[in-house]
């Protein structure tokens, strides 16, 4: 398992696994691997995803089979409501929310609002 930048680049694997099985004719195995925010975060920015690359080798035949995973990792959306009636000319109210998914406080964000006849739109410290 690594991180791939935005640019395509992979990095180096921060998790490897081995797993060893015996399949009898006909027979189906399941591998899971769970991998929390705390393992992968350090290894990963705001573009990037994750790349899974799992290799099997049949003992008998030598054979070679391998499959690539991309998961691109979803950062969290912003809600925007209007509160009340939009009238050309006049101020609206509009809420905007925000809920952070990470097991850890943010710190440092800001919010910059940007539209028609905003002239100089002025970040808000959150």
């Amino acid at each position: 398992l690594c991180a791939v930048r935005y640019t395509g680049v992979a990095s180096a694997a921060f998790r490897q696994e081995q797993h060893r099985r015996t399949l009898s004719p006909g027979q189906e195995e399941t591998v899971t691997m769970t991998v929390a925010y705390t393992e992968y975060q350090p290894h990963v920015g705001d573009q990037d995803a994750l790349k899974l690359t799992v290799a099997g080798a049949v003992q008998e035949t030598g054979q070679v089979l391998a499959k690539e995973l991309r998961v691109r990792l979803h950062t969290p959306e912003l809600t925007l409501t209007l509160l009340g009636p939009a009238v050309v000319g006049q101020e609206v109210p509009i809420q905007v929310v925000f809920q952070n998914p990470l097991p850890e406080a943010l710190t440092g964000a800001s919010l910059r609002m940007e539209g028609a006849r905003i002239a100089c739109p002025k970040p808000v410290p959150l």
